[in-house]
């Protein structure tokens, strides 16, 4: 009952201060004096939280894994509980961190305790219908193969994936790189079971321990399963530093961030919110827009709590690899897209913080595909001060950036299809404030960048890559304010020269990795060339059309 009553002052507070933050964002139109639909939007997006969180995941063996989930393993440099080593590797094997209804742990402790229950999971991801051809396996539609088909193939492809790597890896194909992720994930797959039995080996309390868990495991008996893994679990602590140790007091943080997936919650609520954008065409009233903003703000809470769960947990800002980054660019697009709407109340705030949030973390996702997200810093990147300063700053120019491009393309189509002339007018001075917000950040950003190379490298500026990426930026949004102050252009060509500066951005981000020099190698990447080419495609299919729809409407009134 005390819990009960807890819970229901907790709503009534977080009501009171929703309340107070509608009526600061509420329309200026909007003269109903009363805010009796908040409930409504509230009940809609509890609803849909609940639609979307009633899949339960239950496992083989036994039933509570709990112990055995909060197993230190060392993996990649990292102490890290079990549950997130074997989520890295179910990702990595399958693109997917459970398998079916079994949760990683419980598929992890299938293979070590009961492998042969494995061998008809269709876990191994073939994205390519060729390799699984000339393997002899017919093509699934899934794309995903069980160790047992794959157990006849494993000569002809440990013979493709040798040939595969003779050929230099800036040459090598997507079939040819795809050949070797493949063979590495059926070793490690193979190898998982015994490395770990290896590893205990030395140790005669964690054999008996290890064990245990196996024998109670075959029988099902949860009790003795739980226990032996808790066992297990503190026998490893005791081996453990006192640096090391420590470290394990962030694993059930750790475990509840995986458990909650933030980022995939923030993904359905803002793209909710542009869904509700897209319905106010149709039914312009005033409840479209306060689900819309409803839904951001539900988003950027499970985003902004995922942020702070990976400081956290990493003990560090969380701008070290491009998951991070997109992660985090994702997170100010949402800022100052709710900022934008702050003082606009017009939708456009809503819109770039839906589109940018979305976007940005479906990129990210694909970056989630290679295993464990919080891995070691290289050598380069290991100070919190320069993190925190120098990359922190110059992704939150990236950011701005990207919002000012993303303005630009609404501007754009606006002006194609008649808008109101006023909301083309917010849209245009919006975009010069962000523009310069970029300009500041990236500049300053680049500035503090040449200060930690001349002290990791010693030299400020050495034209490497990475910096003229960041030295383009820098430039080309210079050059549309200087060229805006100067009148030599107006609200169109700012809008179509944001619409530039986001492609320079993604050349600053992507494109330069793909040139693989430079000191800054812990930023390359591969396998990004096409899709960078076909963006920038897009883009300039998009500039064209919208250019020459706007002339063609000059020309008819």
């Amino acid at each position: 009952m005390k819990i009960n009553m807890s819970m229901s002052l907790r709503v009534k507070r977080s009501n009171s201060i929703f309340k107070r933050l509608l009526r600061r964002f509420a329309p200026r139109n909007d003269t109903m004096g009363t805010f009796r639909n908040d409930r409504v939007i509230i009940s809609l997006i509890l609803f849909l939280c609940l639609l979307f969180s009633g899949t339960s995941w239950a496992g083989p063996g036994v039933g509570n894994y709990k112990n055995f989930q909060n197993i230190p393993v060392l993996d990649g440099g990292r102490l890290k509980p079990l549950d997130t080593f074997a989520r890295s590797m179910l990702t990595r094997f399958s693109g997917h961190d459970h398998y079916g209804k079994q949760g990683a742990a419980s598929w992890l402790a299938s293979l070590f305790f009961n492998p042969g229950a494995t061998l008809k999971d269709k876990i191994f991801l073939i994205n390519s219908p060729d390799i699984a051809a000339a393997l002899g396996i017919d093509p699934e539609p899934q794309r995903r193969y069980t160790p047992e088909q794959l157990q006849g193939s494993y000569q002809k492809l440990e013979q493709l994936q040798e040939a595969a790597r003779k050929i230099p890896e800036n040459q090598r194909s997507l079939v040819e790189n795809e050949i070797i992720r493949v063979f590495d994930n059926i070793s490690t797959y193979t190898d998982l079971n015994s490395s770990f039995k290896k590893s205990n080996s030395s140790n005669p309390q964690l054999v008996k321990f290890w064990e245990d868990m196996t024998h109670s495991y075959l029988r099902g008996d949860d009790v003795e399963f739980s226990v032996a893994a808790h066992s297990y679990s503190n026998a490893v602590c005791s081996l453990l530093s006192k640096d090391d140790l420590k470290k394990t007091n962030t694993f059930p943080l750790e475990l509840l961030y995986q458990a909650t997936g933030p980022f995939t919650w923030s993904i359905v609520l803002y793209i909710l919110a542009f869904i509700f954008f897209v319905i106010s065409f149709s039914s312009p009233k005033v409840i479209w827009y306060r689900l819309g903003l409803w839904s951001v703000l539900a988003g950027v809470l499970p985003h902004a709590w995922g942020l702070i769960a990976r400081i956290i947990i990493m003990d560090r800002p969380p701008v070290a690899s491009l998951y991070e980054t997109f992660i985090f660019v994702g997170f100010i697009a949402v800022f100052l897209g709710l900022a934008i709407e702050f003082y606009n109340k017009q939708w456009l705030g809503i819109i770039t913080a839906a589109i940018g949030g979305t976007a940005m973390l479906f990129i990210a996702n694909k970056y989630s595909m290679e295993g464990d997200t919080m891995g070691m810093l290289v050598a380069v990147l290991n100070s919190n001060f320069w993190l925190a300063t120098h990359v922190t700053t110059i992704t939150m120019g990236y950011g701005a950036a990207c919002v000012a491009g993303l303005l630009g393309h609404m501007w754009l189509l606006g002006a194609a299809f008649r808008r109101d002339t006023l909301v083309l007018d917010q849209t245009y001075k919006t975009t010069l404030g962000i523009l310069g917000l970029a300009l500041t950040m990236t500049f300053l950003g680049t500035n503090l960048g040449g200060i930690w190379a001349d002290q990791s490298w010693g030299r400020f500026w050495g034209w490497d890559p990475k910096e003229n990426g960041a030295l383009m930026i820098v430039l080309w949004i210079a050059m549309l304010l200087h060229a805006k102050v100067s009148s030599l252009i107006g609200p169109r060509e700012l809008a179509v020269g944001a619409v530039i500066g986001l492609m320079v951005v993604m050349w600053a981000w992507f494109g330069v990795n793909l040139l693989s020099v430079g000191l800054h190698s812990y930023g390359f990447t591969s396998g990004v060339a096409t899709g960078l080419i076909v963006y920038a495609v897009c883009e300039l299919i998009f500039l064209i059309v919208t250019i020459w729809r706007i002339y063609s409407l000059r020309g008819t009134t």
